[in-house]
């Protein structure tokens, strides 16, 4: 009996205690996600264009964090007021992609390098360009939907 219940004991613990890996994805859902991805990716840039804080950040998770180009972490709020203060400022946004690069990791997450430019034109009338902008964005399915978890921006400071 008493092997009987370490037996039993001893593969309750191995089979439904044990850890289990996040599944990879296959390479034909890695083809599908990165349409997908480049799809809302794609939505980022236009509403980043247009300026509109509110339609930019519907492909965001409401949990995501933030590194902004200053160094700073933020929480979705204040990134949005961030971003609400710098349209605010501008008269024009044209946004450029030069390039995308995806990383799959398992459990449904995919890492999204965005590489780009910026050309800003204030309300001032000045003009400026930020040549090399980059974004790292983490996305994974939330409802269905990918969603960005999280946002890394990197650039350096605007010319003229």
């Amino acid at each position: 009996m008493k092997t009987i219940n370490l037996i039993t004991l001893t593969w309750f613990i191995f089979s439904g205690c044990a850890s289990q890996e996040p599944v990879k994805m296959t390479l034909q859902e890695q083809d599908t996600a990165k349409k997908e991805i480049s799809a809302v990716v794609k939505l980022i840039i236009q509403n980043l264009e247009k300026m509109d804080v509110e339609a930019l950040f519907q492909s965001y998770s409401d949990s995501s964090d933030f590194f902004t180009t200053d160094g700073s972490m933020v929480n979705l709020q204040v990134f949005k007021n961030h971003n609400a203060a710098w349209f605010n400022s501008l008269a024009a946004l044209k946004v450029t992609t030069s390039s995308e690069y995806y990383r799959f990791l398992p459990g449904n997450t995919v890492i999204c390098s965005w590489i780009g430019k910026l050309e800003m034109t204030l309300k001032s009338g000045e003009q400026l360009k930020n040549n090399k902008f980059g974004i790292t964005y983490i996305f994974r399915i939330i409802d269905n939907k990918w969603k960005v978890i999280h946002q890394h921006a990197s650039a350096l400071p605007p010319t003229q």
